[in-house]
């Protein structure tokens, strides 16, 4: 009697992992995660809404719903988002002057994302194909990106930053993260410029932290 109670109770604890499990699944299946914001102005709220409810400001590191729809109303904006379970794929929606440019997630994921690549250590030990260069794996506002004798270029997700270059973070209290060879992150907080290989080296920057 004992013994059936206690498989019966075995049994129950794995139905409930196996739907809580599937709930999760369900739930990531066809979001998206913002991982960058571009923005000139204090004007311009990217936002999301479901259905007709309240237009939400979205912030980097938000995971947007598959049934949202959501809204750029600044020509200079734009926004990134990947799918909460692919990183490497990246969409992107920019402002019009036009006016508001509003986007389905759903619809957005069936157009072509932008691929982009990072750091794949094994064994302990960094990825070569990385070496000197790090990865922009979050932004927010306006960052640019600078290599001698070259023009700056805002920065976008997944961009791959070599050593001789120069990051410069227009806005305070913004932040950028990047990824190195053996896979650890980076967050540098603005108003900042700084050396991308002062960053590779770990040396101690206005406002750095370490991104667990």
């Amino acid at each position: 009697m004992k013994e059936a109670r206690r498989w019966r109770l075995v049994l129950g604890i794995l139905v409930s992992v196996i739907v809580a499990g599937s709930s999760l699944a369900q739930a990531d299946e066809g979001t998206l995660k913002c991982v960058g914001i571009y923005s000139e102005t204090a004007a311009g709220h990217i936002s999301y809404r479901v259905g007709t409810g309240d237009w939400v400001v979205i912030k980097v590191g938000d995971v947007i719903p598959a049934n949202a729809q959501i809204r750029v109303n600044v020509a200079q904006d734009w926004i990134e988002l990947t799918p909460s379970n692919n990183p490497n794929a990246v969409y992107k929606i920019s402002g019009s002057s036009a006016g508001d440019i509003v986007r389905e997630v759903s619809d957005l994921e069936k157009s072509s994302p932008r691929v982009v690549s990072f750091p794949q250590p094994s064994g302990g030990a960094p990825d070569p194909k990385f070496a000197n260069k790090m990865v922009v794996t979050q932004y927010n506002s306006r960052q640019v990106y600078r290599q001698p004798g070259q023009r700056g270029k805002d920065i976008e997700y997944g961009d791959v930053l070599q050593a001789n270059g120069t990051v410069s973070i227009i806005a305070i209290n913004t932040t950028i993260t990047l990824m190195k060879a053996d896979g650890t992150t980076i967050k540098v907080v603005g108003p900042l410029t700084f050396s991308v290989q002062k960053a590779l080296a770990g040396e101690k920057l206005y406002k750095f932290l370490n991104a667990p």
